[in-house]
């Protein structure tokens, strides 16, 4: 099965529902990247998890750094998705050869850093 067999159109937007093994996977709420062997979910990963520093952008850097490299590692195919009640929500493939969507990964992570920043 491959992932994109699995998105469904739901109320709000499209969404992965997870099954009950991928259920064990999830951390919770939030955007992450997504990694499926064979369509199964095998892997979140949640690159933003940086230690707090003052320079807000530093830490942006360092967590698409943190995406980059993750994603340069991963096996499979690797999706963005935000994660919400057992769903993964407005998943995008994401592959390092794809520039639009590298810079929706860079847009994300910039934006959920500056909420931070508040």
């Amino acid at each position: 099965m491959k992932v994109k067999d699995r998105i469904e159109q739901v109320p709000a937007c499209e969404a992965i529902n997870l099954s009950q093994a991928e259920k064990d996977i999830y951390t919770g709420a939030g955007w992450k990247l997504a990694r499926f062997v064979d369509g199964a979910l095998v892997q979140l990963f949640d690159p933003t998890e940086v230690d707090y520093r003052e320079d807000i952008q530093d830490m942006a850097d360092e967590a698409l750094e943190n995406a980059k490299v993750w994603l340069a590692n991963a096996d499979g195919e690797v999706w963005l998705v935000m994660c919400s009640c057992y769903q993964l929500c407005e998943p995008r493939r994401i592959t390092m050869t794809d520039a639009s969507a590298l810079a929706r990964l860079a847009r994300v992570i910039g934006e959920q850093m500056e909420d931070w920043n508040g």
